[in-house]
């Protein structure tokens, strides 16, 4: 025999070892997960209401934080409005009087 022939059956026997492994191990692994489901699913019942109470807590706590977000952007837009307007109150203060007088010092409408 050739050293090609002897490097293609050790290649051979190699692949056939690690097929055998893995399909050993897709085996136990299909072994362990079914002994195991009997747990899984009793850890998923006494897990399900906790898990329907943290979606219930979490949707409310959402519901209140936009709320909050809300009723903090009103207070922010209506601060924000004041603190532009308050300044420019002598200026409308200074219009209306000259309005007022202007108004005052027309002529009467002769009819």
């Amino acid at each position: 025999m050739s050293g090609l022939g002897v490097l293609v059956g050790l290649a051979f026997v190699g692949g056939v070892l690690i097929a055998a492994i893995a399909v050993l191990w897709v085996v136990l692994k299909a072994v362990f997960w079914l002994i195991l489901l009997p747990f899984r699913l009793l850890f998923w019942l006494v897990a399900l209401p906790l898990l329907l109470l943290k979606v219930v807590i979490i949707s409310i706590a959402g519901v209140a934080l936009v709320a909050l977000l809300v009723v903090g952007g009103v207070l922010v837009a209506l601060s924000l409005a004041v603190a532009i307007l308050v300044p420019l109150l002598p200026l409308a203060f200074v219009v209306l009087v000259t309005w007022a007088l202007v108004r005052l010092m027309k002529r009467p409408a002769t009819t």
